[in-house]
């Protein structure tokens, strides 16, 4: 019965997330590969209905099992509509997974002995994070004491404006967190009807290979399967990221989580730039809105997206670049909406507000801690190419990778990605510079798991510097000789 409950859970997060798609897709012919559609369900799901529930809890309705129910028919019954001109398709949704199996039967016999080692790398990784997801409890400090903690009492107490959330003695201080992991959590235990730990990390572990399948779908774009497979691997032994603990993906920490919704949202803005289609700008305003709503970093981490966007369009005046530059306008102004629940919820509190940060991020403190940052680069060089267990050669690989093919930064997509981690690499440098801590302190817990944030952008990034050398193709978008 726990096992049906569990499924159950899980279906509600795919027909969220099956009619998010269904929505933005209505109108677009081009073909989806099966993997791909239904890994961006689930990921689109998790966030989705993590935001409805927010949207809910705010209106101060419980957050009850039957609520929860009740939402995921509505999103049911509009995915039912939306497919009614394509009723045969949906309908023959077992019929396409058996055809997918077949074709896989048919691509085995053409394998050769090295992709059969990359998929047994995979599969072994795979294998590994569902033994952390259901034979480990949470372990980390943060992933108990404040994530795990805030999603139990949403579980006994159904609303986030309980005064358990305020208070001191029972919770970890920063009250004014998102709360979109704890609410995707909340969907499990609610429909379970008993708070567990380890079958609470069910979608951690299935985002991990939703986005393993989207990562490989969209690296076959221009590369063969066994390179393909290299980076979807590379990916995947990321040691911070693999990792039971520290931050990892079934760690029960946000970081890990957040980073891969971050490697989504570049995806598809990568896609925008070389296709121009507005369902691709789309989903990269929701996955960015969803990373904003895991934890405030990804509020830099978006605002360094559009800056970077901003002036690779300028850079790259193509003749559609004053429709792209409205598209970009009206992609701000949906991020922008979508975020005033989350700072009305965060202004109203009375407890926790700057607890950490009042009144430190102005110019005037970034004058008195300059003298901090030959640190904080030392600390990143420390952290980033000399932390082998942490990163293995992710970070050396990629100043490689830059140094021997900077004139690929002439392709729009490859400058609009590096720029985006050079210029969130800066906002968090700000913040260091600022933060009212013992810097050396505050690196030994948390600056690996703070860059973790940028590694599967990284990694992403590394393979579309290598994309003309091994694939032979150059990208649709080049400064003119």
């Amino acid at each position: 019965m726990i096992l049906v409950k569990l499924l159950a859970s899980q279906i509600l997060f795919i027909v969220f997330g099956g009619f998010g798609h269904a929505l933005l897709y209505r109108q677009n012919k081009s073909h989806i590969p099966f993997w791909e559609k239904w890994s961006v369900i689930y990921l689109l799901g998790l966030g989705s209905l993590g935001f409805c529930l927010f949207l809910v809890g705010l209106l101060r309705i419980q957050l009850a099992s039957g609520v929860i129910v009740i939402l995921a028919c509505l999103a049911g019954l509009g995915w039912f509509l939306l497919s009614c001109p394509n009723i045969k398709t949906f309908v023959r949704i077992p019929r396409h997974l058996i055809a997918c199996l077949h074709d896989l039967r048919e691509k085995v016999r053409t394998w050769s002995l090295v992709e059969i080692i990359l998929i047994l790398g995979i599969g072994g990784i795979i294998f590994l994070q569902f033994q952390y997801t259901f034979g480990l409890p949470l372990m980390g400090f943060d992933s108990r004491a404040h994530w795990a903690l805030k999603s139990k009492i949403l579980h006994y107490e159904k609303t986030f404006y309980s005064e358990s959330f305020y208070d001191s003695e029972r919770i970890h201080p920063q009250v004014r967190h998102p709360l979109l992991i704890p609410l995707m959590q909340v969907v499990v235990t609610r429909m379970l009807g008993v708070y567990d730990d380890r079958l609470m990390k069910l979608p951690f572990f299935l985002l991990f290979l939703s986005l393993i399948l989207f990562f490989y779908s969209e690296l076959r774009r221009y590369y063969n399967r066994m390179t393909a497979l290299f980076f979807v691997l590379f990916l995947g032994t990321l040691p911070l990221l693999s990792s039971p603990m520290d931050g990892g993906i079934t760690s029960g920490y946000v970081d890990a989580p957040m980073a891969l919704y971050i490697l989504c949202t570049m995806i598809f803005l990568v896609r925008w730039l070389e296709q121009g289609s507005f369902v691709h700008l789309s989903f990269a305003a929701l996955f960015a809105i969803f990373t904003m709503y895991m934890k405030d970093d990804g509020i830099g981490f978006v605002a360094s997206g559009i800056g970077a966007l901003l002036f690779s369009l300028l850079i790259f005046k193509t003749t559609s670049w004053k429709k792209r530059l409205l598209s970009l306008i009206l992609f701000i102004v949906m991020v922008l909406l979508f975020l005033v629940p989350a700072k009305i919820y965060s202004y109203s509190l009375s407890v926790g507000k700057g607890e950490y940060f009042e009144s430190i991020l102005k110019l005037d403190s970034i004058r008195k801690n300059i003298g901090r940052l030959p640190q904080i680069l030392s600390s990143y060089e420390l952290e980033m190419l000399l932390n082998l267990p942490h990163w293995g050669i992710l970070w050396i690989l990629l100043i490689f990778s830059i140094v021997y093919n900077v004139k690929r930064f002439r392709i729009q997509e490859v400058l609009f990605v590096g720029l985006t981690l050079l210029f969130y690499l800066c906002v968090l440098t700000v913040v260091f510079i600022v933060l009212p801590w013992d810097l050396a302190q505050f690196f030994a817990g948390s600056l690996g798991r703070l860059i973790l944030h940028m590694s599967p952008a990284a990694v992403y990034f590394i393979a579309l510097l290598w994309k003309e050398r091994i694939s032979g193709e150059g990208g649709p978008s080049k400064i003119p000789d």
